[in-house]
């Protein structure tokens, strides 16, 4: 088994790739800063000052306009790309007493686009489980690809999915944390994986603590999380405690 602990990202998806052994987790998004989780927002850049005069010294003067002719108009600044990160944050963090369902994390990077119908029927089914186990909470259902709280935390409990994929074999795990900054619980769900710790700190990668054993189907993926689905509701009820 490939351990991503050890590896490093990089390095544990080069091999993932090129070799076609089965998946171990290397930390990452997040989404989507800290080493091993998503790293929070980048600041935006300033506008560039220009340059002030000390007292006493004389500044350059502008260009000399002539007379009668409009002075040259300055363009607005424009406004800085959201980094990549920074897209990976929920722009709310939901209602107190509410629950924050955040945008699935597909693992490796490079099968989000074909994987992207998947992760959506698997946060649909996640809002059914929360609906039928923290009935009557406020769900603040976060679009893609919005898979990690504010630097805040959320207000809120906070439930993610983790989706991996090799080939025809998926992976899926429960992301659940208690509100505002707070640890992330790892719940396994479908395929079966080692644990070298079952949270990971505030916004930080859960493959970090993960060891994969075994895929399951994925044509059978969304069928086989019902008998599984126990371990995800006692994770939601502790969190809302």
């Amino acid at each position: 088994m490939l351990d991503f602990g050890k590896l490093g990202y990089t390095a544990a998806m080069r091999m993932i790739l090129c070799s076609g052994l089965p998946l171990a987790m290397a930390a990452m998004l997040g989404s989507c800063g800290p080493t091993q989780g998503s790293n929070p927002p980048l600041p935006s850049l300033s506008a560039t000052q220009g340059p002030t005069s000390s007292p006493g010294q004389a500044t350059n003067p502008g260009p000399a306009t002539t007379p009668g002719a409009a002075p040259a108009s300055t363009p607005p600044p424009q406004p800085t790309p959201e980094s990549l990160e920074e897209r990976h944050v929920s722009k709310s963090a939901g209602a107190a007493g509410g629950v924050t369902l955040l945008w699935p994390r597909i693992i490796p990077r490079d099968i989000v686009d074909e994987n992207r119908d998947l992760a959506s029927a698997l946060q649909q089914r996640m809002k059914g489980i929360v609906e039928k186990h923290l009935p009557g909470r406020a769900i603040d259902f976060r679009p893609e690809p919005e898979r990690v709280c504010p630097k805040t935390g959320c207000a809120g409990v906070s439930v993610g999915l983790l989706l991996s994929r090799q080939g025809q074999g998926c992976l899926v795990l429960a992301l659940i944390s208690r509100p505002g900054v707070s640890p992330t619980r790892i719940v396994p769900w479908v395929g079966k994986v080692q644990l070298r710790a079952d949270t990971v700190g505030f916004r930080e990668w859960p493959e970090s603590q993960i060891t994969v054993a075994d895929y399951i189907p994925c044509s059978s993926l969304l069928t086989t999380m019902d008998s599984q689905e126990a371990n995800v509701a006692a994770a939601l009820q502790a969190a809302a405690r």
